[in-house]
C-alpha cells in the first residue's frame, strides 16, 4: 500500500510519477499554521509562564504526526484546515515518502517535548523555578525552538529540513532507495533513481 495519493497519469515537471504525492501548497500552509499556534504557545510559556497551553498545542501537535505518519497524510487535521486555505490553488504534488520522514522528525521531537511538558504539568513547582532558564523547561523550550525554526523554513521559504535529511541519508545509503525518485519542490531533495 502507498503512502500519500496515487494519482494515475500524474507528470511531475514532465516525469512520470507512479509513488504517493502530496500537495506541498497544503504542507507548507499547515506548517504556517503550526508555526503561528506554536509561536503562541512558546511565547506563553516565556512570557507568562502557562505551560499549560504549550502542553494542548504540543499534544495537538503529536496527535497530528501521529496520524499522518502512522496513517497517512489525508488523516491530518491541520491538513484539512491547510487544505481549506489553499483550495483555490493549483495543487503542487510532491513525493510522500520524504515527508513522511520529516513529520517522522517532527512525531519524535513533540513526543520529547510531550515528555517534559507532561512532567512539568503533573509538578507544578517547576513552573515556578523560571521557565527561561531552568533545566526541566529548558530542554522543552529549544526543542519547540527548533520545530519552529524547521517549520518557519517550510513555510515561508519551501525548505523542508526533514526532506533534505531524508535525501542525504538515501544518497549515503542508511536509508534504501524508493523504487522511484520522489520529486521535491524545487528538485532540491531530489533521490536519484534505483537503478
Amino acid at each position: 500500500m502507498a503512502y500519500g495519493r496515487i494519482i494515475p497519469g500524474l507528470t511531475i515537471d514532465g516525469v512520470p510519477a507512479p509513488y504517493g504525492v502530496v500537495n506541498e501548497r497544503e504542507i507548507r500552509a499547515a506548517a504556517g499554521l503550526m508555526f503561528a499556534v506554536g509561536l503562541i504557545a512558546l511565547l506563553s510559556v516565556y512570557y507568562d509562564r502557562n505551560v499549560q497551553l504549550a502542553f494542548w498545542v504540543v499534544l495537538a501537535f503529536w496527535v497530528d504526526f501521529v496520524l499522518k505518519v502512522a496513517i497517512g497524510p489525508e488523516w491530518s487535521y491541520i491538513g484539512r484546515v491547510a487544505g481549506l486555505l489553499v483550495r483555490r490553488q493549483r495543487p503542487e504534488y510532491v513525493g510522500a515518502i520524504q515527508k513522511r520522514f520529516a513529520w517522522s522528525i517532527g512525531l519524535v521531537l513533540s513526543s520529547i517535548v510531550l515528555f517534559f511538558l507532561a512532567r512539568i504539568v503533573l509538578n507544578p513547582a517547576c513552573t515556578n523555578a523560571g521557565v527561561a532558564g531552568t533545566s526541566p523547561c529548558l530542554i522543552p523550550m529549544i526543542l519547540c525552538g527548533t520545530c519552529l525554526v524547521f517549520m518557519w523554513l517550510e513555510s515561508a521559504a519551501g525548505i523542508c529540513v526533514g526532506c533534505n535529511i531524508y535525501a542525504w541519508l538515501t544518497k549515503k545509503g542508511f536509508v534504501q532507495r524508493p523504487e522511484y525518485a520522489p520529486a521535491c519542490p524545487g528538485g532540491v531533495c531530489s533521490v536519484d533513481k534505483k537503478r
